[in-house]
């Protein structure tokens, strides 16, 4: 009988499978369920010529990336800060040409993974019909169902190397488990895998696996999916993790400010945050005081 392998790792070790100008998926949305300890890492690390996906809305996540020089192509239906405003370091970088826009909708993006999920060439959908997309888009053809004639428009199959996922809870064998909704993480998550990519995934606590094993349903993601699970406390930080923690609104809001005030400002915050950060718990001793965990993890239950 084969020996079980346990998945947990360190953050670094997980990493190891990132490669320059890998296609990487990151999940959850907006401020919500982001995989923010990984992305750092990847900042750290100072990763090149990315092609970065988010199913199906980023913000601070990719921005970051962005900033700190790993993207070459960004596939985001919406990236941007909500009310604090444009997504500012992508703004300029895709200005100046710096990197590329793979202009899409959200069901265009979903599309390309289910392609992918299913071990498809692509995915149709009737999103971007009779719109310039396919114009600007060469990867978006416009196409007829062969049955009805209907319009459609055929997106590519999109075939990540590598996903990052944030969960509340796994076990050592990769199971995952959300308080509230994963979003198009179990797409991802089926669509990396199915294409021989790699699922990492950080969780705000490793649980035993008999948490697991009691109930069947409890799992919203399964071990066979993922690759490498870390435990990464506040790992979602500065977006929230359902359940646990709000965003930090005030974190966020000093992010946008040097965004706001130019690169050299934004190399400032990057220095900061991440370079002289080097590990998760250093950011976590560094940012997050008792009174601030607190009062996010009450904020949790006063905006509900």
């Amino acid at each position: 009988m084969m020996e079980r392998t346990s998945k947990q790792a360190q953050v670094q070790d997980a990493l190891a499978w990132l490669r320059d100008g890998a296609i990487v998926a990151i999940g959850g949305s907006l401020f919500h369920n982001k995989p923010m300890s990984l992305v750092r890492e990847i900042a750290r690390r100072g990763v090149r010529d990315l092609v970065v996906v988010a199913v199906t809305q980023a913000s601070i996540d990719v921005d970051l990336l962005v900033a700190a020089g790993c993207v070459a192509e960004v596939r985001v239906p919406y990236l941007g800060l909500e009310h604090h405003g444009l997504a500012l370091n992508f703004r300029r970088h895709a200005a100046t040409g710096r990197i590329r826009v793979w202009d899409c909708d959200e069901t265009q993006v979903i599309a390309g993974m289910e392609a992918a999920a299913k071990n498809l060439p692509s995915g149709w959908t009737k999103t971007g019909v009779g719109t310039d997309l396919p114009h600007s888009n060469p990867d978006l053809k416009a196409v007829a169902d062969p049955f009805t004639g209907e319009p459609m428009i055929a997106v590519p199959a999109i075939q990540p190397d590598i996903a990052l996922l944030h969960a509340t809870r796994g076990d050592r064998w990769g199971n995952l488990a959300y308080a509230g909704y994963p979003f198009s993480d179990v797409l991802i998550a089926e669509a990396t895998h199915r294409c021989g990519g790699k699922v990492i995934a950080s969780v705000d606590e490793l649980v035993p696996a008999s948490e697991f094993a009691a109930d069947p349903f409890y799992a919203d993601i399964a071990h066979i999916l993922v690759d490498a699970v870390v435990e990464a406390p506040w790992g979602a930080h500065p977006c929230s993790s359902h359940g646990n923690y709000q965003y930090d609104d005030a974190h966020l809001a000093r992010y946008q400010q040097h965004a706001r005030a130019g690169e050299d400002a934004m190399a400032q915050w990057l220095a900061e945050h991440v370079t002289t950060s080097p590990t998760h718990d250093a950011y976590l001793d560094r940012f997050l005081t008792p009174t601030l965990l607190a009062a996010l993890r009450r904020e949790i239950y006063a905006r509900q």
